[in-house]
Formats: structure tokens, sequence, C-alpha cells
């Protein structure tokens, strides 16, 4: 008799349509994105300082007998900061280049050609 009693009390969903919708903030787009969360948390070669930190544990930490590991993680890092300036200097220019990699700069100036609202919030 108790188990009915305490399977008769399960709460039944919310109906949506017998719940008010309340708009606390505007529903539009900021006319700007703030570069906090533009900081990105990229590794650069992450494989290659992988297998070089390996070859110099097996072998007690000396470099001379991993030259080949060394050799390419150097050559991937070069590759590494040329791509990075080439990305810093494209950015500093200020070129908006079509696809999904805009930084918060470039971004805001798209938002400014074309503006959701007069106001500023």
């Amino acid at each position: 008799m108790r188990v009915a009693t305490a399977l008769m009390r399960v709460r039944k969903p919310q109906n949506e349509s017998d719940v008010p919708f309340q708009e606390v903030l505007p529903l539009r787009l900021k006319n700007h994105v703030s570069g906090k969360t533009d900081k990105t948390s990229d590794v650069a070669c992450l494989q290659e300082m992988t297998v070089l930190f390996s070859c110099l544990k097996t072998n007690d930490f000396n470099e001379s007998l991993c030259a080949k590991e060394v050799g390419n993680f150097q050559q991937c890092y070069k590759g590494y900061l040329g791509k990075k300036s080439a990305k810093k200097e494209t950015s500093g220019k200020g070129v908006l280049v079509a696809g999904k990699d805009l930084n918060y700069k470039q971004l805001n100036k798209v938002l400014k050609k074309y503006p959701t609202s007069s106001q500023n919030y």
C-alpha cells in the first residue's frame, strides 16, 4: 500500500505553454566581442616533444643519443613560429580573411560594418 502511494506522488513534467516567457536581456546580438577568450592554449609540436622526452628518458637524458629527435622538434618549432608570425602579421594589417578563424579585432570590424542596433549596451 505504501509503495503505491509513493509512486502516485511523482511530479509531472511542466507544460511549456503554462510558463510565460520573461525577457531578461534584449534578444539581439551585441555590436562587439570581448577579447578575453581569444588567448588560445595551442601547444606547438606536442607529438615531437613527447617523442623527444621518451628518447631522453630511455637514454638517461643524454642529448647526444637523441640528436634526430632534437632536430625534428626544432624543425617543427621553427615551422610553428613561422606560421604564428604570418598569422600575427595578417591580423595586424587588419586583413579580413574569410573563414572561421577570425580573432576578436577582426570580428569587431565585421560587426561595426553590420550593426544590429543603434544602442550601446
